[in-house]
């Protein structure tokens, strides 16, 4: 059977979040990209108490898809899984984004707890704190991504979850790593790709990839400019700004063509709370 999640962050629970961030807190910032563990629980730390947030059952084994019939079948299994946790990473990352928002409100009055907090993000996002742009700088990389733009990506770079290296080590999304005997080799080259401990840490990894490489510039501008003029980031806009994400010459008519076909099909998947994203 599809592994299914019934416990995923809705626009409701992310409000929760939300409200508690404001509150001056701490959250923990995202992992940094050669970090794997994924935790099954996570605390929201406030400067009063801790609040439970729900969190996932871990995906510690990616399945092995490829029981499934190539075609729907398959298809249902990859999104049952992919789905929540994509919406979960998302969550956490506008969790800290409203966190952000209010911040800079109130950027002359932060307590110490929350310039602690500033500063772990500054690191995590890999932006220099303290300066007149600190913020404008992080609101750039504190960003979530459409829910379709990321599972076509992983569609693509895993076979539907049929992969080496997504049922090997959890790595939907062809990141590679670059130390003597990381991750996994890719037969017949020096090639070698990361191996995480979870599939949701896989996800994470892609997203703050994503978020702070020199690389994603451009989309992250887009993501911007489509922000500022009050529109939600569109999926195939930013798709056509991974000039640097594969080295084949057909790769954007491929995850246009795959969400063209599909962006319908995870939308049916989605938990229905989260923000709509346009194709």
């Amino acid at each position: 059977m599809p592994i299914r999640h019934d416990l995923f962050f809705s626009r409701r629970w992310r409000g929760v979040i939300a409200v508690v961030l404001l509150g001056g807190l701490g959250v923990t910032a995202p992992p940094p990209l050669d970090a794997h563990a994924a935790s099954p629980t996570r605390d929201v730390r406030t400067l009063e108490s801790n609040v439970d947030t729900p969190a996932l059952d871990p995906v510690e084994e990616m399945p092995d898809l490829r029981e499934y019939a190539a075609g729907p079948e398959r298809k249902t299994a990859f999104l049952e899984l992919l789905v929540p946790l994509v919406e979960a990473e998302n969550a956490n990352i506008q969790a800290q984004r409203d966190w952000l928002l209010d911040a800079r409100e109130r950027r002359d009055s932060l307590s110490d707890a929350e310039r602690s907090h500033l500063q772990r993000l500054c690191d995590s996002y890999q932006i220099e704190c303290g300066t007149s742009n600190t913020f404008e700088y992080l609101l750039s990389r504190v960003d979530t991504l459409p829910l379709e733009m990321v599972v076509i990506q992983a569609v693509e770079e895993s076979g539907w979850g049929t992969s080496r290296f997504a049922r090997k080590g959890n790595n939907l999304f062809g990141l590679r790593c670059f130390g003597d005997g990381c991750g996994l080799a890719q037969e017949g080259s020096q090639r070698r790709y990361q191996h995480f401990d979870s599939v949701q840490a896989s996800i994470g990894a892609y997203l703050h990839n994503l978020n702070t490489h020199r690389a994603y510039l451009a989309m992250r501008q887009t993501r911007a400019a489509q922000k500022e003029q009050g529109e939600s980031a569109s999926a195939e806009s930013l798709i056509r700004t991974l000039d640097s994400y594969s080295v084949r010459d057909n790769y954007f008519d491929v995850l246009l063509a795959l969400l063209r076909t599909n962006a319908e099909l995870i939308r049916e998947h989605s938990s229905g709370d989260a923000e709509d994203s346009p194709a």
